[in-house]
């Protein structure tokens, strides 16, 4: 097969090229992939080998189900192998190269993820939905030196289209015994603390970082997760998640170290399915952040089903309004919620609140999963009192090495071993995180601190249920706050009420300036409120005119 080479524009490094090379392989299918001879793998060397373990203990139970069949860890675990020796066979590949890898969830991504960490490589997941000029410039800030993708990126994406694609065929050839596989790097360190992911931040509001994590990093945090998730080998999970986030990549850990069953199937775009799909796979739990769980309670008949297999199912990715999860728990029960916050910094998971404390403490986010440490601080790095507000730090063997290519805001948010989540929170008497808002969020109106999650607290509890954001954006050199509204389709509340509610159930310096009516709320490529764009938006929307009869409002002040 020919290689063949483009060339991408980069940030360039003191002493480094301006330009970097890559080259793209295309996966092909694991249909016909049979299982791997696995024996005497070294679960030291780190996750890849560690994915081999379980593999060679229940080869012959499913790892990855979808619409259409199952396939078995046997057969991930040997499509797994031909990754890694397609990638040790390179002349353009050595161990710790980056590489790209550009896929849905499917079973050839999980295949590809735990290969590129079986050969030595670091993986740098991202969405299939990714545009071309995102992914140039990740492939170029990574300095990436490989592309592993499939067919629907290189149809959809310019990256690759004018080159001779490779094809990686998971179905043919054969690989080298796994135990083999080894690194030299590994004989001067310890083989987990070597680098094996580069997961980019949301950048729901900045820029997006790379966030470096070893393989102790993952590791950690997937144990300290199955210390507290009831995971069991015979569990089936439906993830509604992509893979390639750091909510969707605890979820494969977890269930992939655990022996469990991985469900791919059912589409965010047409809710019934993923009721369906729960039905259907008799799924003993479910992965989704608020967006999707608003659909399902609002657009589906998941309130009809039964589902008698449903043991729990768990949010991450940002809050679960409490009356939301409320109502989400008392409709799976006796099958449990488990509300999660986490930071792509902290690999994924910091801490947790289970249904049964969702009543007595309905704004918490939990106490600390195990083996992590959390501490709310103030600005001298002291323990606050109890009920006092400082920043939400955190400890554990689960804190990434460092931001990619990026020592300041490394320098920045890791302090003394301290993870500074940027949170702002309280601890109560029973030593329970509430969340109070993002530091940088606190914003100055008429003089006064204002912050916006407060404002949408407070508001949520006097609007039906619905989807609120409130967010500060610039207008004329001052600081604003903005409210944009998504109500589902049976809510007839109107922007007179809107107004209504806000003059009555906020201070003055508190009232949005830009009130707005939308279909849905923008969410970034790990399903995030995209904060960014919305705040540009109320910008662009209140630099225009608009008459009272439309779907955009001004406040007056």
């Amino acid at each position: 097969m020919a290689d063949t080479q483009g060339s991408i524009d980069r940030v360039a490094e003191p002493g480094r090229q301006a330009a970097a090379t890559y080259r793209t392989i295309e996966l092909a299918g694991l249909d016909a992939c049979r299982a791997a001879n696995i024996v005497g793998v070294d679960t030291t060397r780190g996750l890849g080998h560690r994915f081999l373990a379980i593999a060679s203990q229940f080869p012959n139970q499913p790892a990855i189900v979808t619409a259409t069949r199952s396939y078995a860890y046997g057969v991930v675990a040997s499509a797994t192998c031909k990754v890694a020796s397609s990638l040790l066979g390179r002349q353009d590949f050595e161990p710790g190269d980056r590489v790209v890898l550009v896929a849905g969830n499917s079973p050839e991504y999980v295949a590809a993820f735990y290969g590129v960490l079986l050969a030595g490589g670091i993986v740098v997941p991202l969405p299939e939905t990714i545009d071309s000029a995102e992914l140039r410039n990740v492939v170029a800030h990574s300095e990436a030196r490989l592309l592993v993708t499939g067919p629907p990126v290189l149809r959809q994406s310019s990256v690759a289209a004018d080159a001779t694609i490779e094809t990686l065929d998971l179905a043919r050839q054969s690989h080298p015994h796994a135990a083999a596989w080894g690194t030299g790097s590994e004989k001067s360190q310890n083989p987990l603390q070597r680098a094996a992911a580069i997961l980019y931040t949301s950048g729901s509001t900045a820029k997006p970082k790379g966030v470096l994590l070893s393989h102790r990093n993952l590791l950690s945090n997937a144990e300290s997760i199955l210390d507290f998730l009831p995971i069991r080998q015979s569990d089936r999970i439906l993830a509604s998640v992509p893979l390639c986030h750091a909510y969707g990549n605890s979820v494969l850990q977890t269930h992939m170290l655990a022996g469990a069953a991985l469900i791919l199937d059912g589409s965010t775009t047409f809710p019934n399915s993923l009721v369906d799909a729960l039905e259907q796979h008799q799924a003993t739990s479910f992965a989704g952040v608020p967006e999707i769980y608003h659909t399902l309670l609002a657009c589906s008949d998941l309130r009809g089903r039964s589902l008698p297999d449903l043991r729990y199912m768990t949010v991450a990715g940002a809050a679960l309004e409490p009356r939301v999860a409320i109502d989400l728990a008392d409709l799976i029960s006796p099958a449990r919620l488990y509300l999660m916050y986490g930071q792509t910094e902290a690999t994924a998971r910091l801490a947790y609140l289970s249904s049964d404390q969702l009543r007595i403490r309905p704004t918490s986010i939990g106490k600390a999963i195990p083996h992590v440490e959390l501490a709310v601080r103030d600005r001298r790095g002291r323990p606050v009192a109890v009920g006092s507000v400082g920043e939400l730090c955190a400890r554990g063997p689960n804190v990434m090495l460092r931001y990619w290519r990026d020592p300041a805001a490394t320098s920045r948010v890791i302090v003394d071993g301290w993870l500074h989540t940027g949170d702002l929170a309280t601890v109560d008497g029973d030593g329970f995180v509430h969340l109070a808002g993002r530091r940088q969020d606190r914003v100055k109106i008429r003089g006064l601190n204002v912050m916006p999650r407060e404002v949408a607290q407070a508001l949520s509890q006097h609007l039906p249920p619905c989807q609120l954001v409130v967010v500060p954006f610039a207008f004329k050199g001052t600081t604003r706050l903005a409210l944009f509204v998504a109500m589902d389709n049976t809510d007839t509340t109107s922007l007179q009420e809107l107004r209504r509610v806000c003059r009555e159930r906020l201070a003055r310096h508190q009232l949005p300036s830009h009130i707005e009516m939308i279909d849905k709320i923008p969410r970034t490529a790990s399903l995030k409120i995209d904060r960014r764009s919305l705040a540009d938006r109320a910008t662009q929307q209140i630099n225009m005119r608009f008459t009272p009869d439309t779907a955009v409002t001004t406040v007056i002040r």
